[in-house]
């Protein structure tokens, strides 16, 4: 997949993932309120400046992890370990809902 096609790609992703935007108004904004004036500028900023480094971070594993893995098997390892934890989160969820 060409880069360009890549970039759009990732970002519809991140900006129409249900749970980034719970997280920016859930977890960030509402932790935004305890701060005013220069300390909510700085706190803004440490977001901003921890998802970039974070995303970039994933963008170069990711990138490296292509290079090593041409046949896709840890890959596919890593996909089936993220849907364990999921279900294992959802569950958990679902049992605390009901217990």
């Amino acid at each position: 997949m060409p880069a360009r096609k890549q970039i759009v790609f990732a970002c519809s992703v991140s900006l129409l993932n249900p749970h980034a935007i719970l997280d920016t108004i859930g977890v960030i904004g509402t932790n935004s309120l305890q701060y005013s004036g220069a300390e909510k500028m700085a706190f803004t900023l440490a977001c901003i400046i921890v998802s970039w480094l974070w995303f970039i971070g994933l963008a170069l594993l990711g990138k490296m992890l292509g290079k090593l893995d041409t046949n896709g098997k840890w890959m596919n390892r890593i996909n089936k370990a993220s849907a364990i934890m999921i279900w294992l989160v959802a569950l958990y969820i679902a049992y605390q809902l009901v217990g």
